[in-house]
């Protein structure tokens, strides 16, 4: 299994940003707990995230089709090997062991996926600020109560209270996109980007005779289905999402 990772995270209005790599490390200075106590944002962060499972982030300009999320290629990537079967490709699987079936695995074959999300704000709200809070009766007092219907707010569990508790804002534009019928391509859609894709999904058993974990002895049971999620214009499917979620409690 290989693995490629890439996280981006932007602070809006942060009075301290982050570099991956610090060239100038032995000039930097500790700060007190006031200091440090004294350093606020201002608007939340905003988070874009890319990860690559066997997959390329890189585009091929030359060809106009876009390749980010294509598969590895080359010897360790996800190909045919020695001209055998591609479910024996021991460089693209993944496998999953459950606690109660620990001789065999679940084994995801010659496969590889990719997500890329996009500028995604979070930050810190009042309930009562989202909308649609005038419907308070989604702030439900009993949440908030132990089994002796006792509450366990030091503000009160009346709606009112509820509504004015502050929460974890995870919010998004609503944005969209459109399809072209007759060339067959997709605009906008660029929220969020995801594709997956394997050729073969089997149970593959532990061997007792030389110690080996199912998931790396080739292609025992063959497979039972495979799964591919992409669209017409390349290796990811474009999502358009919008709105906020709000996360709260103690």
């Amino acid at each position: 299994m290989k693995l490629k990772t890439n996280w981006s995270i932007f602070f809006l209005g942060s009075l301290i940003s982050f570099a991956p790599t610090m060239l100038f490390a032995q000039s930097l200075q500790p700060l007190s707990e006031e200091e440090l106590g004294a350093v606020t944002g201002q608007k939340g962060i905003l988070v874009s995230m890319e990860y690559y499972f066997n997959s390329s982030p890189d585009d091929d300009s030359n060809t106009g089709f876009n390749e980010a999320g294509a598969p590895i290629a080359g010897a360790d990537g996800c190909s045919t090997p020695n001209g055998g079967s591609s479910l024996e490709n021991m460089n693209c699987r993944f496998g999953i062991q459950l606690k109660n079936r620990e001789t065999e695995w679940l084994v995801a074959k010659n496969g590889y996926a990719s997500l890329v999300v996009n500028k995604l704000s979070l930050d810190a709200s009042k309930l009562n600020e989202s909308r649609g809070s005038s419907k308070t009766g989604w702030f439900d007092p009993a949440t908030f109560q132990d089994p002796d219907h006792n509450c366990l707010l030091e503000t009160g569990c009346s709606a009112a209270s509820i509504a004015a508790l502050a929460g974890l804002r995870t919010s998004y534009p609503n944005t969209g996109g459109s399809y072209d019928s007759s060339s067959k391509t997709v605009t906008g859609y660029s929220d969020a980007r995801f594709g997956m894709y394997f050729e073969g999904l089997a149970v593959e058993p532990n061997s007792a005779v030389n110690v080996q974990d199912g998931w790396s002895r080739g292609n025992i049971n063959g497979s039972f289905m495979g799964l591919k999620i992409a669209d017409n214009n390349g290796y990811q499917a474009g999502i358009a999402f919008g709105g906020d979620f709000y996360m709260y409690g103690f």
